[in-house]
């Protein structure tokens, strides 16, 4: 066996491969393991079409399948944030006070040409056949050992992308970069995760609302 795996260093193969779905239930035990704030930056498109910076705060509640996402850029949506929950996804609107509610089937975000509830769960867009995805590939990642994953949908129109790239922390499993690209390689969101701190949430901290806010209810 030992000469086995010399033979596969000496020839520069890797000497234990992993798939997409094996790599991805890794970070799954990792960020489900309890609460959790991340911090992501970057780019992603509005509903006209354009590309603009984006800076993010998402706040997850694992065992409750809660997920917040505080907007600090783009300008035109800082202070909104969204909540999306197992069936409903809540859109608070800073400027107006309003929260708009949507069936999670039919997720939207307000402001944003986006979904980025689709970032969720990478290994369910496997299982349900949106994304065929390739092996991993090992690469560096600002000097840090990255696994690199790219998925394809087969069927971008209702996907809402045509492709989905990853980078995965090899050792703490953790996402370090999410992009996803039309048909045409326009990025539609392409996000660093720049900062990630396990912390305490409960429900009603990430389901909260100002109390006189004005809620309008979507089918």
């Amino acid at each position: 066996m030992r000469r086995g795996l010399a033979l596969l260093v000496l020839l520069g193969l890797p000497a234990l491969a992993v798939s997409a779905e094996a790599l991805f239930d890794q970070v799954a035990q990792v960020l489900d393991q309890g609460p959790w704030e991340a911090r992501l930056q970057g780019r992603i498109v509005t509903p006209g079409g354009d590309a603009q910076e984006a800076d993010l705060i998402v706040k997850t509640l694992p065992a409750e399948q809660i997920v917040r996402i505080e907007f600090q850029k783009p300008d035109a949506l800082a202070d909104n944030y969204v909540v999306i929950t197992p069936d409903k996804v809540y859109n608070y609107l800073f400027l107006t006070n309003q929260v708009v509610v949507y069936p999670r089937a039919k997720a939207r975000i307000e402001g944003l040409g986006f979904d980025l509830s689709r970032m969720g769960d990478l290994r369910k867009l496997g299982e349900e056949g949106e994304v065929v995805w390739d092996a991993p590939q090992e690469v560096r990642f600002k000097k840090r050992p990255a696994w690199h994953v790219v998925g394809r949908a087969p069927d971008p129109d209702a996907s809402g992308f045509a492709r989905v790239e990853v980078w995965i922390d090899r050792e703490a499993k953790r996402p370090l970069r999410t992009a996803f690209y039309d048909a045409e390689g326009r990025a539609l969101s392409d996000l660093e995760w720049t900062a990630f701190r396990t912390t305490r949430f409960t429900a009603d901290d990430l389901v909260a609302f100002p109390p006189d806010a004005e809620w309008i209810e979507k089918k």
